[in-house]
């Protein structure tokens, strides 16, 4: 029996550059786990949309998906967005048996990825340390990124609330920081990872993007959803329930 397909659903951006990294993120992900069915899709901008893919899924005969999204924390998104969509596909397409899994952060794997750009890019111990990331309406996802800082020994910073990048830079700079190292907790390259370029920092990493410990993460959280539930358990609750099987996040 083959392994149920792996969906990987992207925030989605008007930038190009995003859909490339993305791509290529996936490719390295079915290089890792060859025969694996792993696809890419989209909550906005970009094509496919979720019901597309899930709908060419459909098509191919694929009869078990695990939905992977790939959201570094849990935010209306990952609670309200997908778990909408994937109803709906239950619904539109009761043969499919449908699970999703945690979103891809935080986890440890990305937490040695920090590390590791920020020592490829010149940071020194002594500097001090903002993790950027997007932000969002959701306080208790924002607390979440404010706990991986902090585990990372960084000050967190938002690029769409408070407290907003610059001004965490900004003060720590006024509070007498000499070197200020920005870590970029973004998954895929747009304006909010340009922008970081301008925030007053010594250093800034580029995007999780593509890595080997994005893809491993990918793949834990594949791996762990299939484990809560088992692949028969899973195709048994969705063909009798018509609904998603699996926690929201």
């Amino acid at each position: 029996m083959s392994e149920p397909a792996l969906l990987a659903v992207a925030h989605g951006s008007a930038d190009p550059r995003a859909e490339q990294v993305l791509d290529a993120l996936i490719a390295r992900v079915r290089s890792e786990r060859p025969g694996l069915v792993a696809v890419l899709a989209h909550l906005g901008f970009s094509d496919p949309s979720v019901p597309a893919a899930l709908e060419s899924l459909a098509r191919q005969g694929v009869g078990e998906i695990v939905v992977v999204p790939l959201l570094l924390a849990a935010a209306y998104h990952a609670k309200v967005d997908l778990p909408g969509l994937l109803s709906q596909a239950a619904l539109d397409h009761p043969q499919l048996a449908i699970r999703q899994a945690e979103v891809l952060g935080p986890h440890p794997l990305l937490f040695e990825l920090v590390r590791r750009r920020l020592a490829e890019a010149g940071a020194e111990p002594g500097m001090s340390l903002v993790l950027a990331a997007a932000g969002t309406s959701d306080p208790g996802a924002n607390a979440e990124l404010a706990d991986v800082a902090a585990s990372l020994g960084a000050t967190i910073g938002f690029a769409s609330c408070s407290p907003a990048i610059t001004d965490v830079v900004a003060g720590l700079r006024a509070r007498g920081a000499r070197q200020v190292a920005v870590a970029t907790y973004v998954l895929a390259p747009g304006e909010l990872a340009d922008r970081l370029h301008d925030a007053g920092a010594d250093v800034v990493i580029e995007v999780l993007g593509a890595a080997p410990e994005v893809v491993d993460a990918v793949l834990f959280r594949y791996d762990a959803a299939l484990a809560a539930g088992g692949a028969s358990g899973l195709a048994a609750t969705c063909a009798a329930s018509g609904a998603v099987s699996g926690a929201a996040n």
